[in-house]
């Protein structure tokens, strides 16, 4: 793991039985850690709590904040808000096959580890925010607009011509509607 990935590690050990908050922000930089990261802008929040009361230790990721990511229409970068909240059970363990196991809302680590380790589930949790479809609210009505391609795509739109099989559904349609 990366050094600059060292404050997204929580430190349990030693921590009262309570309830405890944590907070970080996430940019670019971090994601630079990350190999063919898709993220080259944003600006986001984590606030997590730890509740080490009982086992499993709860982690709740909660995670707001902008996202730069193209647009599906035009192509152009736009920002997308997100907001998502994600828990992960922590539970310890002695057997190492279980440390390195892809489950999304369990963690293992062994009893004498003295942090939790979220850098990776920070970079998955958030690539999860983000929506299937990009698209701004308005497609070709704000500055992040490439008018450019939405021209082309309008001009793609009027101009192609219709495959006669569909002439006689269209006036189906015409008549139903």
């Amino acid at each position: 793991m990366s050094n600059s990935l060292n404050e997204y590690q929580i430190p349990h050990a030693g921590l009262k039985k309570d309830i405890h908050e944590f907070s970080y922000e996430l940019t670019e930089k971090f994601f630079a850690n990350f190999e063919n990261a898709l993220i080259q802008k944003c600006e986001i929040q984590v606030n997590i709590i730890l509740d080490n009361r009982q086992e499993p230790l709860l982690l709740e990721i909660d995670i707001d904040g902008i996202v730069w990511s193209d647009c599906d229409k035009c192509t152009a970068p736009i920002p997308i808000v997100i907001h998502s909240t994600f828990e992960i059970n922590v539970k310890y363990t002695n057997d190492e096959t279980l440390k390195h196991t892809d489950e999304t809302d369990i963690m293992y680590i062994a009893r004498d580890e003295q942090y939790i380790d979220i850098a990776q589930y920070l970079y998955d949790f958030v690539h999860l925010s983000i929506p299937v479809h990009v698209i701004c609210d308005q497609p070709g009505k704000t500055d992040y607009c490439d008018m450019e391609i939405i021209g082309l795509l309008e001009k793609q739109q009027t101009t192609s011509d219709t495959d006669p099989r569909w002439s006689g559904l269209d006036k189906l349609k015409d008549k139903l509607n």
